[in-house]
C-alpha cells in the first residue's frame, strides 16, 4: 500500500529539503525563484542561474520569511519526495495576468506553478498524488480553487522534459481537475492550458 504524503510548507524547517531539490533543477541554481521576479527573456533568466544562483536562493527565502506562501514540500515516509511550488496567486509576480482575470478572489486561488519530483519517485504517478494530497492541503489554508497550468500533450511530444516542470494534463485530469481555457502564454508553438478544481 502507498504510503499517505505529508504536506509542510517551505519553512526554516523544510528549507534544506528544498534546497536539495531545486538547487539542482533548470540547469542548476534555479531555487523555483522564477515566479518572484521580472523577466524580459529565458536567455537572462538561464544566465543568473548559472552565474548568481545565490540571488535566486536569497529571493525565495526573503519570500518565504515575509509570510509569502511560497510551496510545499511533499514527503513520503519521511523521505522527501517532491517540491511544489503552489499558492495564491497573489503571492508570485509571474501570475499577474492571471491574477488580473480573476478579479477580487485571487487570494483564494492557488496556482500550482511547477512539480519537481525526486528521481527516485519519478515515473510513478507521483504527481496525482500530490494533487489529491494539495486538495486537503489547500481546504486547511482557506483556497478555493486551484488551478495547474501544464503544456498540452502536443507540446510535450514536441518539446519533451523541456516543458514538464509544471505537469502532465492527464495527471491534472486523473486528479480531477477540468481544463478551463488557453493558458495566457499558450502559443501554437508550444500550446498549453489552465486546469481548475473547485476545493
Amino acid at each position: 500500500m502507498t504510503a499517505r504524503l505529508e504536506l509542510k510548507p517551505l519553512s526554516e524547517e523544510t528549507f534544506a529539503d528544498y534546497e536539495t531539490i531545486t538547487k539542482n533543477e533548470g540547469g542548476g541554481g534555479c531555487y523555483c525563484a522564477f515566479w518572484h521576479q521580472k523577466w524580459a527573456d529565458m536567455k537572462g533568466w538561464a544566465e543568473q542561474c548559472k552565474t548568481r544562483p545565490e540571488k535566486n536562493k536569497a529571493i525565495v527565502l526573503e519570500k518565504m520569511r515575509a509570510g509569502f506562501h511560497v510551496g510545499v514540500m511533499a514527503y513520503e515516509n519521511g523521505k522527501p519526495a517532491a517540491w511544489v511550488c503552489v499558492g495564491p496567486l497573489t503571492d508570485f509576480y509571474w501570475t499577474w495576468k492571471r491574477l488580473a482575470a480573476v478579479g477580487e478572489s485571487a487570494n483564494k486561488v492557488a496556482g500550482v506553478l511547477c512539480l519537481a519530483v525526486v528521481p527516485d519517485y519519478r515515473g510513478k504517478g507521483l504527481q496525482e498524488r500530490l494533487l489529491l494530497a494539495l486538495k486537503d492541503y489547500g481546504k486547511v489554508q482557506g483556497w478555493e480553487f486551484l488551478e495547474g497550468y501544464p503544456f498540452d500533450e502536443e507540446a510535450i511530444k514536441k518539446h519533451g522534459a523541456g516543458v514538464l516542470w509544471c505537469g502532465y494534463p492527464r495527471g491534472y485530469e486523473r486528479a480531477g481537475f477540468e481544463r478551463l481555457c488557453a493558458h495566457w502564454l499558450s502559443s501554437a508553438e508550444a500550446p498549453r492550458s489552465i486546469y481548475r478544481l473547485k476545493l
